[in-house]
């Protein structure tokens, strides 16, 4: 017969074990959290991201995990907003994230940025190419290059290439990317001896687009310049295409590469955008990795799924480097991160965490799909 107090300590030995093993458990898994779109107009962009991701970080653990523990990706959802980026910020530093990768788009990365520098969690950003938003700190960082570098490649391939000396800006008057990349555009076209005829401005899902492209045709412009995203530049070529408007479009990595095409249908074709990176690069690791993803999940359509790979072996390759799971040390190392093997380009990173001697590529819209057309180095 088994005695009470006998029956009361197994029962204590078994609730200790099952606790030892959840404590066992836990401390075997690193969290990594990734602030991106789960709803809302980024949405779709967004998901290309996180296959991006899960590509990466499935690839890690295979290979034992990082210091042998397993990495885990907590996904947050920052409702394609700049309040919904500060929340899910919040929400990653209560989950005990070690670092952040995100957000794609400017406006939420600069909302995320203050949340993060405070609680001292590193932050690498995938796409956000505001020059402003590694100056909230020393724990922000970025995989791509900034507007300051593709406006200027736009206005230098509109004259050079494209022989425009006449140019309408189209400028989201609602967005900080949209502001910033037409501010350096207008003045770089400007400098090399191109002429504004006018400086257009909307907001998107506001403004009546047909009374600005009467505009626009009015003036005859060589080129129409839109740093937008792809919804509000596809509707404004859809609409271009309805007016008989014929002008050139040409716009920043908002576009989201062939995302555009499901806004502006064939009214994009001929265009040209500033990517990343193009899936017919050269570059062994690019052609490897291409190869590999897209087994999985299909064919990349755009360069935010290799800048989220980059950002997330980055991240691997400064925990390993510092040794450690400490924040503060792996900030330290993804600041020392000099020639990082990536497959948008090696990675060095400056005194202001952005990635120097990363090279712009533009591509042409062509039937259906985005071609690669040249590349600018810096």
């Amino acid at each position: 017969m088994i005695k009470k107090t006998e029956l009361v300590g197994s029962c204590f030995i078994i609730v200790f074990c099952l606790l030892l093993g959840r404590i066992s458990q836990a401390s075997e898994t690193i969290k990594v959290a990734a602030i991106f779109a789960k709803s809302g107009d980024a949405k779709t962009a967004d998901a290309m991201i996180f296959s991006g991701l899960h590509f990466a970080v499935a690839e890690i653990n295979n290979k034992g995990g990082l210091l042998g523990k397993t990495v885990k990706l907590i996904e947050i959802d920052n409702k394609s907003t700049a309040l919904g980026s500060k929340a899910a910020a919040e929400k990653a530093v209560k989950e005990g994230a070690i670092a952040v990768i995100g957000g794609s788009r400017s406006s939420q990365a600069l909302a995320m940025a203050p949340v993060l520098q405070a609680a001292h969690i590193p932050m690498i950003s995938t796409s956000a190419t505001i020059p402003e938003l590694t100056a909230a700190g020393d724990y922000i960082f970025r995989t791509c290059f900034v507007d300051d570098f593709q406006g200027e490649i736009m206005a230098t391939f509109a004259l050079r290439d494209l022989n425009a000396k006449t140019a309408v800006v189209l400028t989201n008057t609602g967005n900080k990317y949209s502001l910033g990349l037409a501010k350096v555009f207008i003045e770089q076209y400007k400098k090399a001896g191109g002429e504004i005829l006018m400086e257009g401005e909307y907001l998107e899902d506001v403004t009546d687009f047909e009374a600005l492209l009467k505009k626009v045709k009015a003036l005859d412009p060589k080129v129409v310049f839109v740093p937008g995203y792809f919804k509000d530049t596809g509707k404004i070529m859809k609409k271009s295409e309805e007016l008989g408007i014929k002008q050139q479009y040409l716009g920043g990595d908002g576009w989201g590469e062939d995302l555009l095409y499901e806004y502006a249908g064939d009214a994009a074709e001929g265009s040209y955008t500033c990517s990343h990176w193009n899936r017919s690069n050269a570059d062994l690791l690019s052609r490897r990795f291409t190869e590999s993803f897209e087994k999985t999940y299909g064919r990349i359509t755009s360069f935010a799924v290799p800048l989220a790979y980059d950002a997330a072996t980055l991240l691997a390759d400064a925990i390993t480097r510092a040794n450690s799971f400490d924040p503060p040390k792996i900030r330290d190392a993804l600041a020392a991160t000099q020639d990082f093997k990536g497959v948008t380009g090696d990675i060095t990173l400056d005194k202001n965490r952005d990635p120097v001697n990363k090279a712009a590529v533009i591509l042409k819209y062509e039937k259906s799909a985005t071609v690669y057309f040249k590349t600018y180095q810096p």
